[in-house]
């Protein structure tokens, strides 16, 4: 599919009928491709245009316009409906359109201002309002010094009113011309060339004015070197029509005469005081409040009123002559100072990863070693994976151990119930089983978040848990401790001890609690003769473990009756304060975001 775009030979086109050739969506935006438009795709540092497509049940409007392949997508929300061949009208919002316009011209201008000054300038690239940057890339140094001359050939060459041409050229043509391209353009088709005046015409695919005298008054801000290149930035001031005066212009009268007399006037005098006057002296002469500019102001009130506004505009033109004036001055002082290079830098501070995402790489890293794999699964999901698929239904007094929050929402799913912030990563063991189809071997490691109404020194509201499951057959309690043995000897060292106790979970049978000794008390529950405020008994319960129940590997599609499975859940926090040297007797302590406690890992 191939878009002709109409703004190539006419800028100014506002609006046009058009075919649509493809309708789809991207998330809850829609995307419309026509057989033609005139709105602006984004490209070349100028951003993509705005505005309406018009069907006859249907209006799109239009937030983004994107090139794909030949193909020009507007995107935005659709009210109503629109059809593939449906004739529309198109319309471009052409404030933001003119906008776009002005700052991308006056690229060319400050470019082709530039090399009047310095020849052997090279452009390569530019931003003309993307990210409301405004730019031009030099592959050649300018000197930061030449900014006030720039300014001035600016300013020149839109006083010229300069006419813009455009043409469109075969790159036989553009080879034929000996114009030089910036870089490596399409072969086979035509290419649109650009010049102000009569300058050597150059490739451009962006919308442009008719004459330079039409853009807006243009301040070169700054010129910045880094890594060989230069950047010429450039801000554009709000429009100020009839800023110029014609040779036709009629006869103004008496009063206004004066005004204008009396601006040139003081545009003379600041162009000549901004090299002789400090910053400050030049603010207060021009433009304090008791300045030259107030003076001109004052002056305003004695012209009529069908005077006033064309008074009004060229007052308006000069405060924004000396605001640019005085730019220059923050330029100089930039350009006179002087840096020591033998000055030591300041070292810069760098971050690192938060212990308990340390904590995770090395749980995912010290899993995927015995042949588990790493997956993710909701933490906020429907309350049938962390309680029903678990053999918790609905009113079962296991679930009231979870403390668990409700999402509200006046929506209940007809077969998996309310949304829930899912209290335990068990969640993920049907989740997974369906993922594999009810078919293992399955060895699953699940990290995420998880959420539950307690807190105090062991526990968070929000916490982390990685749940490990297995589910083959022949599986039995010996591989379930073996693993929880080799966790222990990883993650705490060859001295660590562990231990299992029968409990209760509804969803494993037997199930167990998981135990390790604790470091903080060195396994003894006393501390500095108190009992451990951490541990209360030399051991420090992680979490859950036991054998799959059947009624889980059933609501996972799995037979009981040819395969077994365990699993296991422990909380990452409560894990890693067990950590040998840690020392951490408040788990609270992690989410605190004192850095003088998170600086010491």
């Amino acid at each position: 599919m191939h878009t002709t775009v109409l703004y190539m030979k006419d800028s100014y086109l506002r609006a046009t009928s058009a075919t649509i050739a493809e309708i789809g969506t991207e998330g809850s935006t829609t995307t419309v491709v026509l057989d033609q438009t005139v709105m602006y795709a984004q490209g070349g540092g100028q951003p993509s245009d705005r505005g309406m497509i018009r069907g006859k049940n249907g209006l799109l409007s239009v937030s983004h316009v994107s090139y794909n392949g030949g193909a020009i997508k507007h995107l935005g929300k659709l009210t109503g409906e629109l059809h593939v061949g449906e004739t529309v009208e198109v319309e471009v919002d052409w404030n933001v359109r003119y906008r776009n316009m002005q700052m991308h011209t006056a690229g060319h201008i400050v470019d082709l201002a530039i090399k009047h000054v310095a020849p052997e300038a090279t452009a390569v690239d530019g931003v003309h309002g993307i990210g409301k940057k405004l730019h031009i890339e030099y592959s050649t140094l300018i000197e930061p010094r030449l900014l006030q001359t720039i300014q001035k050939e600016t300013t020149a060459l839109i006083e010229k009113n300069l006419p813009i041409h455009l043409e469109m050229v075969t790159r036989q043509q553009l080879d034929e011309k000996r114009i030089p391209l910036p870089f490596d353009l399409p072969k086979n088709k035509e290419l649109r060339i650009m010049s102000i005046g009569d300058s050597t015409p150059m490739p451009d695919g962006g919308t442009q004015l008719h004459t330079t005298g039409e853009s807006w008054p243009i301040i070169v801000t700054d010129i910045v070197r880094n890594n060989g290149h230069t950047f010429v930035q450039y801000t554009m001031q709000e429009p100020v029509k009839n800023v110029l005066k014609q040779k036709d212009e009629r006869a103004m009268s008496e009063s206004s005469l004066n005004i204008d007399d009396l601006a040139q006037s003081i545009e003379r005098e600041a162009q000549h005081d901004v090299k002789v006057l400090s910053a400050d002296q030049f603010q207060t002469t021009y433009l304090a409040k008791k300045g030259k500019l107030s003076h001109l102001m004052d002056e305003l009130k004695t012209v009529s009123l069908e005077e006033k506004k064309s008074a009004g505009q060229r007052a308006n033109a000069l405060k924004h002559t000396l605001e640019a004036l005085l730019l220059t001055y923050d330029s100089q002082k930039k350009n006179s100072e002087v840096i020591d290079m033998t000055i030591p830098g300041i070292q810069p501070k760098v971050g690192h990863v938060h212990p308990i995402s340390q904590a995770m790489h090395e749980i995912t890293r010290i899993f995927e070693k015995i042949g588990f794999i790493r997956v993710r699964y909701p933490e906020v999901d429907w309350e049938w994976y962390p309680f029903d698929s678990l053999n918790m239904p609905k009113d079962h007094p296991a679930r009231d151990e979870w403390e668990t929050f409700l999402v509200q929402s006046d929506y209940v799913h007809p077969i998996l119930g309310k949304m829930v912030l899912t209290p335990h990563t068990s969640n993920g063991q049907v989740r997974e089983m369906q993922r594999l189809h009810s078919t293992p071997p399955i060895r699953m490691i699940n990290i995420a978040r998880c959420y539950r109404r307690q807190a105090d020194v062991t526990h968070t509201e929000m916490f982390h848990q990685f749940e490990g499951l297995v589910v083959d057959k022949g599986i039995t309690i010996q591989h379930l401790k073996g693993t929880i043995d080799h966790f222990a000897r990883e993650f705490y060292g060859p001295h660590a001890t562990s231990r299992i106790r029968p409990f209760h979970f509804q969803f494993t049978e037997p199930s167990f609690e998981v135990d390790f000794s604790c470091s903080i008390c060195d396994g003894t529950g006393k501390l500095n003769g108190d009992k451990c405020r951490f541990c209360k008994s030399g051991w420090h319960e992680v979490g859950g473990a036991g054998m799959v129940h059947p009624n889980v590997l059933k609501a996972g599609g799995i037979d009981p009756e040819q395969y077994t499975g365990f699993a296991f859940g422990w909380g990452i926090e409560r894990t890693y304060t067990l950590r040998e040297g840690l020392k951490l007797d408040d788990i609270r302590l992690l989410y605190s975001g004192d850095m003088r406690f998170l600086e010491q890992f």
